[in-house]
């Protein structure tokens, strides 16, 4: 049986837990933020990966031969997605492309530089992201926002499990109140950077659940500028 989320928040495994992928995570907003970003995607997903949330393998490319060689390596299918300057939902532009064949790469290679283009022509492209295809019928998505820096934060969330749909929504402001959340330890990590980090003001995270444990498949943070 999966712990509660509650037990790894406990005050004497808190600081043990986290402190590796607070520091790591602390180098990179501070990177991010001398480069003038407060938007962004794939570095979400690298900062849930500092905190131990189990990611989708990907990685980031800049032509299509660089996607031809990537699904080679990872095997199909994988999932094409376009890389940009700001945080949008790429799923709402048109941005995803699920890659079944390699003759379909042809297709997805426009595909998600062309609609974002088309779209949102105020966001720059930055690249494109390869990402292995988790297959799963459970699917969960966890929105969390600030109203201001430090305060407590509002966490919606809605899964989908064995076809049942649950939907949820708490106010947090401590370790503590994470007894309030009906998640699973595979999530703790994305409760746990938003507590640390006061300036988080939005974050998304889009799950699927795997053979053995919940995925993160897409996720986006905003800063407070």
């Amino acid at each position: 049986m999966l712990k509660k989320l509650a037990d790894i928040f406990k005050k004497e495994t808190w600081e043990e837990r986290f402190l590796v992928g607070k520091k790591k995570a602390e180098k990179l907003l501070e990177k991010l933020k001398k480069a003038g970003k407060t938007e962004f995607t794939t570095e979400a997903l690298e900062l849930m990966e500092f905190y131990g949330v189990s990611v989708a393998e990907y990685q980031v490319v800049t032509t299509k031969a660089d996607i031809y060689r990537v699904a080679e390596e990872m095997g199909l299918p994988v999932v094409v997605k376009t890389i940009a300057s700001k945080a949008i939902h790429r799923w709402d532009a048109g941005a995803v492309y699920v890659v079944t064949d390699k003759r379909q790469i042809e297709e997805a290679y426009p595909q998600v530089l062309g609609e974002i283009a088309t779209r949102m022509p105020w966001v720059v492209l930055e690249g494109i992201m390869v990402q292995e295809f988790v297959p799963g019928e459970d699917k969960c998505w966890i929105k969390i926002t600030r109203e201001k820096k430090n305060s407590p934060f509002k966490v919606l969330w809605k899964k989908i499990v064995k076809g049942k749909e649950e939907k949820g929504e708490e106010k947090l402001a401590r370790r503590e109140d994470m007894e309030k959340l009906p998640f699973e330890e595979s999530f703790a990590g994305i409760f746990a950077f938003v507590l640390q980090f006061g300036e988080v003001q939005k974050m998304e995270a889009d799950f699927v659940r795997g053979k053995e444990d919940w995925i993160l498949v897409d996720s986006k943070v905003w800063l407070f500028e």
